[in-house]
């Protein structure tokens, strides 16, 4: 009898132990497939956390390039180039970037502005500008000042002007406006007199009242002067000209005083006169950031413009 209750004792026992084994494996599974499903939720809530950055991101390099705004233009190479070419980064930082079309005047250049082919043109001041509205019979807007080229007069032949002998050939400009700036220049240094009524629009020798030193003026096209500038014993040029041309600029015999009101402009018509961009462009240009270029750069051949 007691060997028999030894025996249905062992074989609970051995039941027991079964039973929980059973039970631990189910626990250890149950586990482990909780593990598995967290694991595929954070996977897929990495995927699309990365899913939304890469939108997000496309979505902000598609409004940068939205925002972006090209503007076109016509400018002379030097220093007009440069200074538009110094600014490129303050401009970028505000969205606006710029395709200069040309840097080598032609007459083209007041075509292009007028019929909508380029934005903005900066090369003219405004006595030049009300120029060409007069001979196109259109209307132009400054919208500002930025640097100022102090009309000079050169010679490869003499230092000073008190060394030009009597009578000396001196070649002026055609165009009526930087005919009127070269003839200020010599009534300022005591060579002429001029008619007071006289205005940068129909400025010519014949608005000479009186000779007060002895000089002969050749009236002449601007891009021929540099050119031939042997043949005389001064000229006069715009001091952009005469950087193009690798002239010493600090060695002029006369100019105009630093506050000459002929301050290059940024011109534009009409359609663009109320220009966000444009506006922007200007405030860029007369910055502390773009005078400071401006005076570092050209030794005094060119300075900013007065706002």
């Amino acid at each position: 009898m007691k060997k028999k209750m030894a025996a249905l004792l062992l074989a609970a026992v051995t039941t027991s132990a079964l039973l929980a084994g059973c039970g631990n494996s189910d626990v250890a599974t149950e586990g482990t497939e909780v593990s598995t499903e967290e694991t595929a939720t954070e996977e897929t809530t990495d995927a699309e956390t990365e899913e939304t950055a890469d939108a997000e991101t496309a979505e902000a390099e598609t409004e940068e390039v939205a925002d972006k705004v090209v503007l076109k233009c016509v400018c002379d190479l030097t220093p007009h180039s440069e200074i538009l070419n110094a600014a490129a980064d303050l401009l970028a930082e505000k969205g606006i970037e710029l395709d200069i079309v040309s840097t080598t005047w032609d007459a083209t250049w007041n075509d292009m502005l007028v019929d909508g082919e380029i934005d903005f043109a900066y090369f003219m001041h405004v006595p030049a500008m009300e120029s060409i509205e007069e001979e196109m019979g259109v209307t132009l807007y400054s919208m500002g000042g930025i640097h100022i080229e102090p009309y000079a007069c050169f010679s490869d032949k003499y230092a000073t002007k008190e060394e030009l002998p009597e009578n000396a050939i001196i070649a002026i400009p055609n165009d009526s406006s930087n005919e009127y700036r070269a003839l200020k220049v010599l009534e300022k240094e005591g060579f002429v007199k001029l008619n007071p009524d006289m205005t940068a629009t129909d400025a010519s020798v014949n608005e000479i009242e009186e000779y007060l030193i002895p000089i002969e003026i050749v009236e002449m096209d601007q891009a021929n002067i540099i050119p031939s500038a042997a043949d005389f014993d001064a000229y006069f040029v715009n001091v952009n000209r005469a950087l193009e041309a690798d002239i010493d600029t600090s060695s002029y015999l006369m100019r105009e005083g630093e506050d000459s009101e002929y301050a290059n402009i940024i011109t534009v018509t009409e359609a663009n006169k109320d220009n966000e961009a444009i506006k922007t462009l200007v405030s860029v240009l007369q910055s502390d950031e773009i005078k400071q270029f401006i005076t570092d750069n050209f030794n005094g051949a060119v300075i900013p413009a007065q706002n």
